[in-house]
This record gives C-alpha cells, sequence and structure tokens, in this order.
C-alpha cells in the first residue's frame, strides 16, 4: 500500500504559531478557511509540530467535526482528560499542589472523571494541573469551533475556557493560549462578534488557501505523462475554490487514460475539471429541487440574507411566498411561523443548514451559498413578477374601514 503524501507548509506554521503565541493573541486566535481545502491537515501535520517544537507548549486537541453527534462541550472536556491520562504517573505529585486531592487515573482515586464545567473539577484546575504535569504552557487547539455552539455544553464549554484563559494568563500562571478554527467565516465571526460570546472581541483573521507552490509539488508527485501544465492547474484549482479533492480525481482519471497527447492535456484536463464541478453542482440542484416548495424557499432566502437573515420576519416570509408562487405558479396559503420552523429543522437534519443554539441559521457549505445564490439570480425575474402579484393580492384584501372604496352614497 503507497504511503499518502503531505504537503507541508512550514512557512505559513511557524507565521500563524508566532501570532497565536505572541501578546497579542492571548485572549485567543480564530482562523477560517473554507471546508475541504486542507486546514486541519496543516494544524495537524504542521502547526502542532511547529508548536511542540519551537514554543515547547503542551498541546490540547479537539475535532469537533470529527464525530458531530457528539455533544462538543463534552469532546472539549475529554481532550483536556485524555492529555492528563499520559502524566497519571506525575498527576499524584502535583494534584495537591493545586488543590486537587481526589484523581482517578488507573486505578487511583483522583476526580479525573469529574472534570466538567458548572459541577465538579472546573477546567481551569484540569488545565492547571496539566501545565504542572507537562511542565510546560497549555495551547488548546479547537478544529471547527463554530459547532460548539448546537449544545448548551458546547456554550458553557467555551465561558469555562475563558475562565481558564484568565487564570493562566495570570502573572504567576504558565501561559494558555487557544486557537479555534472554522469553515465559514459568518460562522466563526459569531464567536467573536457577538458581545454575549465568551470571546468577544477575539481576533479573527482568515488561513491562506492552498497556492502554486501545491499545485508544483502535487504535479512533480505523479509519476504518468504528459501532465496538464501549471497554468492550466491554477485555472482548474481556482474555479474548484482551491479544494484539493476534484484536483486529485480528475488527475486520477489522466492516470488511467489512454492516448493523451502533451499539445492537447491542458485542454482536456480543463475539460474534465468542468465536469468535475458541473456533475457536483447538477447533482446539489437536483436535491435542491427534490425539497418542499417551502424548505427550498427557506434555503433561498437564507442565501441572499446571509447574516441579516431573519427566519420569521414579514419580509421573510414574503419572499418565502413569493418563491413558492414562482415555482408553483399557485399563490400559497398563509406561511406560519410553525411551518417556517419545521422547514428550518428538516434542512437541518439533512445537513442543509447549521444552526446555533441561540437560533441563528447559516447555510452549512459556502459552495452551497454560492450555488443557490446561481438559482436565484436565474429566476430572478420570476420571483419579482411573483413577489408583485402577492403584494397587489395583499392590498386588495384590504377593506377601507369606513365603507366600501369608491361609492357614490351619500351620508
Amino acid at each position: 500500500m503507497e504511503r499518502i503524501e503531505v504537503f507541508h507548509r512550514e512557512e505559513l506554521a511557524k507565521r500563524l504559531a508566532g501570532e497565536l503565541m505572541s501578546a497579542d493573541s492571548s485572549s485567543g486566535l480564530f482562523v477560517t478557511g473554507p471546508r475541504r481545502t486542507g486546514k486541519s491537515t496543516f494544524i495537524r501535520e504542521d502547526l502542532i509540530p511547529e508548536l511542540s517544537k519551537a514554543y515547547g507548549t503542551q498541546i490540547v486537541y479537539a475535532d469537533l467535526w470529527e464525530d458531530k453527534s457528539a455533544n462538543p462541550g463534552h469532546v472539549i472536556v475529554q481532550a483536556i482528560k485524555s492529555e492528563l491520562l499520559k502524566f497519571d504517573g506525575f498527576i499524584l505529585r502535583a494534584a495537591k499542589g493545586v488543590g486537587l486531592d481526589k484523581i482517578k487515573v488507573g486505578g487511583l482515586e483522583m476526580s479525573i472523571d469529574h472534570i466538567g464545567f458548572g459541577k465538579g473539577e472546573t477546567l481551569t484546575k484540569a488545565l492547571t494541573l496539566l501545565a504542572a504535569a507537562s511542565k510546560k504552557s497549555i495551547t488548546l487547539i479547537i478544529d471547527e469551533a463554530q459547532h460548539s455552539q448546537v449544545s448548551e455544553e458546547g456554550r458553557e464549554a467555551l465561558y469555562a475556557l475563558k475562565a481558564a484563559r484568565d487564570a493562566l494568563n495570570a502573572s504567576t500562571g504558565p501561559g494558555f493560549r487557544m486557537l479555534a478554527t472554522g469553515s465559514s467565516s459568518d460562522k466563526l465571526a459569531s464567536l467573536v462578534e457577538d458581545k454575549d460570546q465568551a470571546f468577544y472581541h477575539a481576533p479573527l483573521v482568515e488561513l491562506p488557501t492552498l497556492d502554486v507552490d501545491y499545485l508544483k509539488w502535487y504535479r512533480n508527485s505523479q509519476a504518468f505523462e504528459p501532465k496538464p501544465s501549471i497554468e492550466a492547474m491554477v485555472r482548474g484549482f481556482d474555479a474548484c475554490n482551491h479544494r484539493p479533492e476534484p484536483l486529485r480525481k480528475v488527475f486520477q482519471a489522466l492516470r488511467l487514460a489512454s492516448k493523451l497527447a502533451a499539445e492537447t492535456i491542458d485542454v482536456y484536463f480543463l475539460q474534465k475539471m468542468d465536469e468535475a464541478l458541473a456533475n457536483a453542482k447538477s447533482n446539489f440542484y437536483q436535491q435542491l429541487n427534490g425539497l418542499e416548495p417551502l424548505d427550498a424557499a427557506v434555503l433561498k432566502v437564507m442565501a441572499m440574507e446571509g447574516k441579516k437573515f431573519v427566519p420569521y420576519s414579514k419580509a421573510s416570509n414574503m419572499s418565502y411566498q413569493a418563491f413558492i408562487f414562482a415555482s408553483t405558479g399557485v399563490p400559497p396559503d398563509e406561511i406560519t411561523q410553525s411551518a417556517v420552523q419545521t422547514a428550518l429543522e428538516r434542512l437541518r437534519s439533512e445537513k442543509f443548514v447549521w444552526k446555533a443554539g441561540r437560533g441563528a441559521y447559516l447555510i452549512e457549505d459556502t459552495q452551497h451559498t454560492a450555488w443557490i445564490l446561481d438559482a436565484v439570480q436565474q429566476e430572478r425575474d420570476e420571483f419579482d413578477r411573483a413577489k408583485r402579484e402577492l403584494q397587489a393580492i395583499a392590498a386588495a384584501a384590504v377593506v377601507p374601514k369606513s365603507g366600501v372604496a369608491g361609492s357614490d352614497t351619500k351620508p
């Protein structure tokens, strides 16, 4: 079995590690990058080794996307426990120094099973103990951190981590840094722009996507000939939003193809890239067109409004009706708040939308948002016509309070 090669970004890892460890990031650093663009691979293969080597910090890594059915708060706590268990030989000696007398590790009576938030041993104590056991500062990395908002325990965990941050970064503390990543800038921004969030005002930066250096590395790793030019690969990679998966699938097709000529390989490559993207887009449109009319209308309004989306407003309701009218040709019955709520829950269960625990809704995949907006643009004229007709119907249904409009009857 051939070993999977990894493209390393050492210079980017050094820059990001330096930024994370700077005083400007002491409140936490939030990093966004589109899904399936190599973000998690970069963190595991480049950033974590750089942090460990250059800064000698103890890493705690929690991936909230690995098991989406798991409670994100519990995932964070379990990641801390797992690191503590690596130091079970030292932990007994360190425990009394930080006020923990009972820890349960390897049959020894200790309170590690009671680590949590709101009760038992606090995350502050647990992380302080981990720092004492490792004799290092602590760096917590939470991958897909926006998923913390889907449960009350996840939100509580962020507040518990804020308390731990303040305590460990005190003048006598061992030091603490937190890096939170997310595949949607809108979702991650909600964690730092909302004054009710634990990490309000923490810095949010965008992770650079894979670029021409990656393409050169990948091209050189391929043993077949002829291969597409770098120029063609750049065009194709831009079209698929810098996601390696479509590129790899097309290269697999090239490796298995026969009678490819050097003078036509670029055209063939770009044709295959276009086909791959068209197929993905077509498959998504099939799913979109297969939705209930209200579900599809809600998705379209979400795409149009973005972070301004208000699911139960009069304006949103009118837009739902217009999209349904435009697609079915029949003016819909009144759309109740309950019906909209049910539609949103169906979309969430089918992984079309993401819901924060506080009621915010966003489309799950930014690529899907772009494709929905393309569909909206194509049916814009029909939508506008349907909206005007619905407004006219609503206006005609309003009866003046002082008799019939236009009556010649004298008082």
